[in-house]
Parts: C-alpha cells; sequence; structure tokens
C-alpha cells in the first residue's frame, strides 16, 4: 500500500510539473517527498537562466540555488504558483523591479536570495508581499529602499547577510510581526537607527542576531527600541567589554568570539555565554549559573581566581575540577608558573600560593583585591598555626 502511494504520487508529480522542458539527469525536474512536499528543482551548475513555467498547480518550494542565473525578470516567476523560492549561490547581478509584482506574491511564504555586487532593493518595492513570512536577502545595498519593508506586514523573520547597511529604519526593525531579525556578515561598525519617535512604534523583535561584524559597543537605547527582546547574539565581534542591559525580560546573550578580558556582571537574571574570549579576571557575583565560559586560554590564575571560585575555603588542598563557569578544557595563561596547565587539575593551595600586585598588561584589577589579598595572608598564616602546634601526646596505660 504503502509503495503504491509514493508511485501515485510520483505521476501526479509529473503530470502537475509547470516546466515546459523536464531533464531529471541534467535540468530541471519537478518531484514529491515523502512527507507529501512537492518540489521544482534544478541540478547545480546546470542553468543560466530561470527555466520557461506553465500555469499549474500550487507547489511548496522551488530550488535554483548554485547556478549560474544573472538575471531576474518580470516574465520570470509570472505564471509560476509556489510558497518558497531558494536562489542562494547564483551570480545575480539585475533583478527588474516588477519581478514578483505579479500572480507569484498571492502565494510566496519565502524567499532566499542571493545577489553580487550590493544589488538594488526596488524590486521589493512592487507588489503586496501579503504572505510572505521568511525573507533571506545576501549582498544587497540596504542604504536605499528600506521605506518598502512598511508593506510587509506578515513578515516574521528576516536575514539580512553579506549586504551594505548603515542604519536600520524604523520601517524595518519594527514590523508588527517580525519575530527574529538577523544581521550577519555585513561589515557593521556601530549599529545605527533612523530619528523616529520612540513612543509612536513598538518593536515586536525577540531574537536579534549581529554575529560577524565589526562591532565594538552597542547602542544605548538597543533595548528601548525592542523592547520584547530576549535573545541577543553578538558573536564573532570586536567587544571587549560587556553592554550596558538596562532590560526588563529574561535575555540569552551569547557574546562568544570578542576581545572581553575581564567579566562583572552586575545582574544575575540574564543569562551569558563569554566563551572562547580572551578572559583574565572575573568580579565575584552572586551567581555563576547564568555565565558560560568555554574554551578560555588567557585565565590568570592566582589569588584572584580561587575567590572568585570559592569563598570559604575550607580544604585548600582539594582540586578545584570542573566548577562553573569553566568547562574542562579551560586554560591558565599566568602566572607563568601555571602557564599551559589545565585549572581543572590545579588546587586552591596553588592558586593562594600567587596572591601578587602585578597583572600582565593585558588583564584588568579586580575591585576587592586588597580585601582578597589580606584575606589569603589570614588563610597561610592560620595555616602555619596549625601545622605548627605541638601534639600532645598520652603516656602508655600500663
Amino acid at each position: 500500500m504503502f509503495y503504491y502511494y509514493i508511485f501515485f504520487l510520483f505521476i501526479y508529480s509529473i503530470k502537475s510539473c509547470p516546466l515546459q522542458t523536464v531533464d531529471s539527469r541534467s535540468g530541471c525536474y519537478c518531484g514529491i517527498e515523502i512527507d507529501g512536499t512537492n518540489y521544482i528543482q534544478c541540478q547545480p551548475y546546470s542553468i543560466e537562466i530561470i527555466p520557461e513555467f506553465t500555469r499549474s498547480y500550487i507547489h511548496d518550494k522551488l530550488n535554483l540555488s548554485s547556478n549560474f542565473i544573472r538575471n531576474i525578470t518580470n516574465e520570470s516567476f509570472n505564471k509560476l504558483r509556489v510558497k518558497k523560492i531558494y536562489l542562494q549561490q547564483n551570480l545575480i547581478e539585475h533583478i527588474d523591479r516588477e519581478s514578483f509584482n505579479n500572480n507569484i506574491l498571492n502565494y510566496l511564504e519565502e524567499l532566499h536570495i542571493d545577489m553580487l555586487n550590493n544589488g538594488s532593493l526596488e524590486f521589493l518595492c512592487y507588489g503586496t508581499w501579503q504572505k510572505l513570512r521568511l525573507l533571506e536577502l545576501s549582498g544587497f545595498n540596504f542604504n536605499q529602499h528600506q521605506v518598502c519593508f512598511e508593506k510587509f506586514h506578515r513578515l516574521e523573520k528576516l536575514i539580512i547577510k553579506n549586504s551594505k547597511i548603515s542604519s536600520l529604519s524604523h520601517h524595518l526593525y519594527q514590523l508588527p510581526y517580525l519575530y527574529e531579525l538577523s544581521l550577519i556578515n555585513n561589515s557593521i561598525e556601530y549599529l545605527n537607527f533612523d530619528n523616529d519617535l520612540l513612543a509612536t512604534f513598538s518593536s515586536s523583535i525577540k531574537v536579534f542576531n549581529l554575529t560577524s561584524n565589526q562591532l565594538r559597543t552597542i547602542p544605548n537605547d538597543l533595548f528601548t527600541r525592542m523592547p520584547h527582546l530576549h535573545t541577543l547574539d553578538i558573536s564573532h565581534n570586536f567587544l571587549e567589554s560587556l553592554p550596558i542591559i538596562s532590560q526588563i525580560n529574561l535575555l540569552n546573550i551569547t557574546l562568544t568570539h570578542n576581545l572581553i578580558n575581564y567579566i562583572q556582571l552586575n545582574d544575575n537574571q540574564n543569562n551569558y555565554d563569554l566563551s572562547f574570549n580572551p578572559i583574565c579576571t572575573l568580579e565575584k557575583s552572586e551567581s555563576k549559573t547564568n555565565l558560560l565560559l568555554k574554551n578560555i586560554t588567557h585565565l590568570h590564575c592566582d589569588c584572584r581566581l580561587a575567590f572568585y571560585l570559592d569563598e570559604n575555603l575550607v580544604n585548600k588542598s582539594e582540586i578545584i575540577g570542573i566548577q562553573q563557569p569553566f568547562d574542562s578544557e579551560t586554560k591558565c595563561s599566568t602566572p607563568i608558573v601555571f602557564n599551559g596547565f589545565y585549572l581543572k587539575d590545579l588546587t586552591y593551595e596553588q592558586l593562594l600560593s600567587s596572591c601578587s600586585n602585578d597583572l600582565p598588561m593585558s588583564c584588568r584589577e579586580v575591585h576587592r583585591f586588597k580585601q582578597i589579598r589580606n584575606y589569603v595572608s589570614d588563610i597561610m598564616e592560620m595555616t602555619t598555626i596549625t601545622s605548627t602546634m605541638p601534639t600532645t601526646i598520652h603516656p602508655r596505660q600500663s
């Protein structure tokens, strides 16, 4: 019965295929997946122009990725009815402004498209785009035509990659259903917003991804403009310190692969991932459960770190082991006596044995170092007294 069903779907996909020319070996063809998803597919590196279509039933997706397509015209999708279009990794140089201003916008829910050389967004200004939920754009110039996004009333996810973008217009980030905004690998040095009236507009964005840019800071009004934000990814940038958070809601912040060498958490509400940073020193905080530190290799391992890990030391000879927020790959860089050592293999006594005023040039001093040094001095003195106290030997009873 199952094989009969698959055979029936295969025959149906052939009969309903809108392609004028079908070549399953070296060109384009139609098919249907086990879950019933019907698709139009062109083999990678097989076409230079978008194939011709006839009127047909609605298809779930059209995949033209990894080909040599250079132009999209106003006739490219005129007769097509499809929900998702994939046009990544082509050689697209020009998109006619009327390319999507036709019947296809009555069905199109997703569009993924790459361009060369900062292409124009003008094609977004034409048509109703009434059903589009996901838009992924790479290689475009966002310094023009951002106002055209105001018509994308149903857009839920917007991904912008490898594009030229100097500022964010409220027409873009304040779309009513926009849940996720990703600005990936756009060489953004500073996140600029337009001067809209904050009281008039409200962003619905909950996920904001700024991965792989050139950011050194985050604007103070970010959380005012995005009050519903719960996930912020600023990994692979050039931040040297933690951003100032003025958010009421719980926030998950990813700051991996930055230049942060000092940690001071002023809140225990938000969750931070600071893995793969050149962390050297850390301020004591009430909780370590909201901090994740993996592959830290620039750590300064001395009394400061011992106090951070455990301020109520009972057994100084105890091996540190794997302790939050560090993992098993955490390594010491300084002082030189511990260079290259895994933190988990050291004891608290070894950390306490080093308590110098001197820090490497790249490290920042912790606020309570004087108290830490006095505390360590008292502990070491008590240890010395305990170890030198005479032992009373009771005479053997005869």
